[in-house]
């Protein structure tokens, strides 16, 4: 089937079931299962497809190899009132992740931030899940990872750090909407080159570098992404591998094994997560019409007429949400492989 025939959808509801299934039918746990379909699925749902239910094409063979543990529970090996260290022991990333998160809330909650940085857990999906997850519990939240290199200034002949995301969620205000960044420190996730090879398309030329250290429009020869912002994208993905790997104990981008089905050994990525309680920060309606107030001067910017409309962080994943409610495009190339790993794996593809 070409990658160029309509996308298929399928409601939001249906897809996450069929995820967990697939999930515990492969070895996770009923929580590992959950959390990782709620994660894949809500990354599509926003429009976040790269970090979406394709990921399963990794996450599948790890999981099934035992590469990847998904019947352990996080670890709390260190723990203060307003800090805490996880070991995720090697399980399933979106899980460690959000229980990581939701102990940061827990602590925020009693002691108004906290702190909660994980060591040895793996891949986990889309960054802004687990901000906007302290969002919906009433705090900011702020959570970044390490992960393989796959990042390197102009002129870099293998990769140097990983492409280390960032994510910032707050409670919304009267709009509804959350407003949430969610950014890797490389142009574009390396993950939208990797999907542009199997589609069989072209990437521009500012999204990677190949074997000589120049941009190249061919996916298949990239060997690292560029990164956001030239050397300030370059410097935060360090600062990332400092929280992350360095404070917390754990690896750092240059020995985290580089994300494969055919992985052999954990992946050990680090995270950290910060949750900052709202409510002890100031008094709710103040801080919401403090935001409203935000969001009306950006709506309200004077724009030249060929311009695009001015959107906060957050609002076009919004919008994403909204107008996939009842279904969700599975581009062609993406629906055969989950119709393929369907089969591989004792679970049929409801589409």
């Amino acid at each position: 089937m070409g990658a160029t025939a309509d996308p298929v959808t399928i409601a939001p509801a249906e897809l996450e079931a069929w995820v967990d299934h697939v999930l515990r039918e492969t070895g996770a746990s009923e929580a590992a299962a959950a959390a990782t379909a709620h994660a894949l699925t809500s990354a599509s749902r926003r429009g976040l497809d790269s970090h979406g239910v394709e990921y399963l094409h990794y996450y599948l063979p790890k999981l099934a190899s035992g590469v990847t543990r998904g019947d352990v529970e996080p670890s709390v090996v260190v723990e203060l009132p307003a800090l805490a260290v996880v070991d995720g022991n090697a399980g399933m990333g979106a899980y460690v992740a959000s229980f990581s998160m939701g102990l940061a809330c827990d602590k925020a909650r009693e002691v108004g931030a906290a702190i909660v940085g994980v060591r040895n857990s793996s891949h986990f999906g889309a960054a802004s899940v687990y901000a906007e997850q302290a969002a919906a519990r009433g705090c900011v939240g702020i959570s970044l990872s390490n992960s393989d290199p796959g990042l390197a200034p102009l002129g870099a002949l293998e990769p140097v750090l990983g492409t280390n995301p960032l994510a910032i969620a707050a409670p919304a205000g009267s709009s509804g909407v959350t407003p949430s960044l969610d950014m890797a420190m490389s142009t574009v996730a390396f993950s939208h080159v990797i999907r542009a090879g199997r589609a069989g398309e072209s990437i521009p030329d500012d999204w990677a570098i190949g074997a000589d250290g120049r941009p190249t429009e061919d996916p298949h020869a990239a060997h690292s992404g560029l990164p956001v912002g030239g050397h300030k994208g370059f410097a935060l993905a360090f600062m990332i591998d400092v929280l992350a790997g360095c404070l917390t104990g754990g690896a750092s981008s240059q020995d985290i094994r580089v994300e494969s089905p055919e992985m052999s050994e954990p992946q050990n990525t680090s995270h950290l997560f910060i949750a900052i309680d709202l409510d002890a920060a100031r008094d709710r309606a103040d801080y919401e019409r403090s935001l409203d107030r935000l969001i009306e001067m950006v709506h309200g910017a004077p724009t030249a007429e060929w311009a695009n409309e001015l959107m906060f962080p957050g609002e076009p994943e919004a919008r994403a949400a909204g107008a996939r409610a009842d279904g969700i495009p599975v581009r062609p190339d993406t629906l055969e492989m989950l119709r393929r790993l369907g089969a591989q794996y004792g679970s049929p593809f409801p589409v």
